[in-house]
């Protein structure tokens, strides 16, 4: 159990991908705060954790909202003292061209795939830097790279500058020996890619959709001292589809 008495915060955590990564974690020892903004999904995953005998705590948090960032992170910092690991997993699919795009859909893309990791790692950053140590992982994607290739633009954009954030904490970071990595996945079987079509899976080179714990074990290797020279990272999870 490599992370055995690690703090971890996972947003995003009631379903998908973000309820594999708190399911993996939590297998390897961590004690992990669910964070949704949907409180039944975030209860449903603590309570499916809880009953194998995992450490999980539920809580709703709205990532976009600068306040309920302060509040969950000093919530978590008092009862535990210490925040090991951050997962910045919570996203918003919006599958519309820039053409499409309203100014309120733009900005709430913005505001949920963006925003709210800036929010929470800036949050974050003077804890992780007092204890020197800690590790802020990044969900971002494949369409941050391409611009899109079965999403729309305003998505691609919001997920290119979380890339960006990411190389940007990392440098920031490093002197304080807290390690931030970001995590690309391709085509993963959610209920987001449940309406391509099986030939736009066939242009995967291994020939299929991924599935969120093929996204939960590369966390889990960025998140452990087994990547503990690695920063600035930006991990392909995505069959081939795209190699760079």
């Amino acid at each position: 159990m490599i992370l055995t008495g690690k703090i971890a915060i996972v947003t995003g955590g009631g379903q998908g991908i973000g309820q594999a990564i708190c399911k993996i974690l939590a297998e390897e020892g961590a004690s992990v705060i669910v964070v949704d903004i949907d409180i039944l999904n975030a209860r449903q995953t603590v309570s499916e954790l809880t009953h194998e005998g995992f450490k999980a705590e539920a809580t709703k948090t709205d990532i976009s909202n600068g306040t309920e960032i302060k509040h969950l992170v000093d919530l978590v910092r008092q009862k535990y003292n210490h925040i090991d690991i951050l997962i910045n997993n919570a996203g918003l699919g919006l599958f519309r061209s820039i053409e499409e795009c309203t100014e309120e859909e733009w900005d709430q893309v913005m505001a949920v795939n963006l925003k709210g990791p800036f929010l929470l790692s800036k949050e974050l950053l003077p804890i992780m830097k007092a204890q020197r140590k800690g590790t802020i992982i990044n969900i971002v994607s494949v369409a941050g790279k391409t611009g899109g290739i079965a999403s729309g633009g305003p998505y691609s954009v919001s997920k290119a500058g979380l890339e960006c954030l990411t190389k940007s904490l990392a440098r920031e970071l490093a002197p304080y020996q807290v390690r931030v990595n970001g995590i690309a996945p391709g085509i993963i079987e959610t209920q987001l890619t449940a309406h391509h079509k099986p030939s736009f899976i066939e242009t995967i080179p291994l020939g299929s959709k991924g599935n969120p714990r093929d996204v939960a074990e590369a966390v889990l290797f960025l998140a452990s001292s087994r990547s503990k020279h690695i920063t600035g990272e930006i991990l392909d999870v995505n069959g081939g589809l795209l190699m760079d």
